[in-house]
């Protein structure tokens, strides 16, 4: 059969007044009111194509009235950057001089805050018109001075007084950014400057801050947000957690969780441009120059005491707890305590909101040092040289145990030993690597001689309970020289007794002998009787050590000795004629290649 085509074809549904017979005139008129009663009934999207059909449809003449209309809608909706490029291509489309679009390109260059750009345009406008059409464009001028009043008054002159030292660093920063990144890939940029591309990935280094640089951001960061949103500044902080709130976004149990991720970063986005667009048009500098200097200064330094007499009442609570504590002789929990203190509240203190700042670090990590001595007692169990585990005993520390066997799967990382952030940790392990990057991020910005002999010692400690003893032999060494520049004889102590202990796990007797040779002389200076008794009793047992030592390795040599003679002797009264075991390697090869060999 053929195929027989009728020319029906099926009509787009249409609305009821696209079936009159219009002009594009009509029809770009209709599409312009509904866009404008759209656009004030908040209906956004419908009102947007409204508008896109309106600019679709129209000749040279209505281009310009068209990407008019649009631009002041997008202007609206927040969206400025969209609003000049209509504007900008109304003004191109332009056949004679029309002042609604240069004004509206002004209106644009003034949302956008480029106030420069918008003062230039606005004058030039001023001198093409006269009589009532030069009024709006005069308050317009009127406007943008005074914002440029407010950006470069005479409060310019004096932050840049004041920073004068950090404009160079800033300058480069923005040079940096402004630079066309390179975009290629990684294999592209590396084979056009002829380097070997071993690594198919970018490493990128971690800007390392200090923690007071960084309380110092995140308050200025709260100030700003003060200044410009008032009280609603808490409500955008709250909006900043939850964006990583896993509570709110569920990514494993709804599957509206993506959407929801992506509003929260859109309205915080908008909230945040919307402060600096406030910044922009009023900067933070200028506002403080016009404030009284007098009421500013008495609200600092009523602010300042406060602070500091704040700062004093918990440093007498601090140091109470630290004395109960070594009172009770609760030592994890005294060491727990120090830590979170020291790691978290005085860091974070200022020489002026701390002034004794040095001496109370002295004297918390004094009383720390002075109870870790407490842990050195001499045993009521039996020490016997012949237990190779009795200074570790001792010592109070577990001996060694041996590595467990690790299958090498080739491809898979997590079964290396060095696997790094892809090996798999259990808690315990997590809790520990934690803990040793926490010390050494603090070990990069301490000062304090010492304040890095007690981090130092502590990473020798955490070291030393996961067995990795070379790396607690390193760092003790470490802890004992920082001691040694602020003369703290209590710390120096720990060090070498950290050192002793992993001699003692690895059982280097010749090497401990040293060790505690030195710390029975820093037990002496110390005066503590009780000490000086613990360091001889080691210095005993390790002698003890070291003569049993001897005593096996002289038995074994001589029976070694003893053994070779024999054999020497019994072979030398054998002739290879008349020899009683010649019958029985005769005819074995083996038998009388080791026969020839012994003649």
């Amino acid at each position: 059969m053929r195929d027989i085509s009728l020319g029906i074809s099926m009509v787009a549904n249409q609305k009821p007044w696209m079936h009159f017979d219009s002009t594009e005139e009509e029809r770009r008129q209709i599409h312009c009111s509904w866009g404008e009663f759209l656009a004030r009934r908040s209906r956004d999207i419908d009102a947007m194509r409204n508008f896109n059909l309106c600019v679709a449809r129209h000749d040279n003449v209505t281009k310009q009235k068209a990407l008019c209309l649009r631009s002041k809608f997008q202007r609206t909706v927040g969206l400025a950057q969209g609003a000049l490029r209509d504007s900008q291509k109304a003004t191109e489309a332009m056949t004679k001089w029309d002042s609604s679009v240069t004004m509206e390109m002004a209106d644009c260059l003034y949302d956008l805050n480029r106030f420069e750009d918008n003062k230039v345009l606005l004058h030039n406008s001023i001198r093409r018109n006269i009589g009532t059409s030069l009024e709006p464009f005069e308050k317009r001028l009127h406007t943008v001075d005074e914002n440029l009043k407010d950006s470069t008054g005479d409060s310019l002159t004096n932050f840049y007084m004041e920073h004068s030292t950090e404009m160079p660093g800033f300058y480069e920063h923005k040079r940096d950014q402004l630079e066309k990144a390179d975009k290629r890939p990684l294999w592209k940029i590396r084979r056009a400057r002829k380097e070997c591309d071993v690594q198919s990935f970018i490493d990128r280094k971690e800007v390392m801050i200090s923690p007071l640089e960084k309380e110092r951001r995140c308050r200025k960061t709260k100030n700003f947000y003060q200044n410009y949103l008032g009280r609603n500044w808490t409500d955008f902080i709250f909006l900043k957690t939850l964006r990583s709130n896993p509570n709110l976004l569920q990514d494993h149990t709804s599957g509206s969780s993506k959407e929801r991720r992506a509003y929260l970063e859109k309205s915080f986005l908008r909230l945040k441009s919307f402060a600096r667009m406030l910044h922009a048009r009023s900067p933070m500098y200028n506002e403080y120059f016009q404030r009284s200097p007098v009421m500013e200064a008495r609200m600092r330094e009523a602010n300042l005491y406060r602070i500091q007499y704040q700062t004093r009442r918990n440093m007498h609570s601090i140091l109470r707890t630290i004395r109960v504590l070594r009172k009770r002789k609760d030592l994890s929990c005294l060491r727990k305590f120090i830590e979170d203190v020291m790691g978290h509240y005085v860091i974070l203190k200022t020489e002026r909101m701390m002034p004794w700042k040095v001496e109370f670090m002295n004297e918390v990590y004094n009383h720390l040092g002075l109870s870790l001595c407490e842990i050195y007692r001499i045993p009521k169990t039996r020490l016997t040289p012949h237990d190779k585990n009795a200074m570790c005993t001792l010592f109070n520390i577990p001996p060694a145990k041996p590595l467990e066997f690790t299958e090498v799967i080739f491809g898979n990382r997590a079964s290396y030993i060095n696997a790094g952030h892809d090996k798999p940790y259990t808690d315990r392990m997590a809790e520990h690597h934690n803990y040793i990057e926490h010390l050494e991020r603090r070990l990069l910005f301490s000062n304090l001689a010492i304040e890095r002999a007690y981090l130092l010692h502590e990473l020798a400690d955490r070291h030393m309970q996961i067995n990795h003893f070379s790396q607690c032999l390193s760092y003790a060494h470490r802890a004992t020289e920082e001691a040694k520049t602020c003369n703290s004889l209590v710390w120096q102590f720990h060090g070498m007794m950290l050192m002793a202990k992993s001699h003692a796990v690895l059982h280097k007797y010749e090497r401990q002998k040293d060790i505690l040779n030195y710390a029975y002389d820093l037990a002496i200076e110390l005066k503590s009787p009780r000490l000086c008794i613990f360091i001889e009793l080691c210095r005993m047992l390790n002698r003890d050590y070291i003569t049993l030592r001897k005593m096996t390795q002289l038995v074994t040599n001589k029976r070694l000795r003893t053994k070779i003679s024999n054999r020497s002797s019994f072979l030398s009264n054998i002739s290879p004629n008349d020899s009683p075991y010649e019958p029985e390697y005769r005819g074995h090869p083996s038998l009388e290649k080791e026969h020839i060999s012994l003649h």
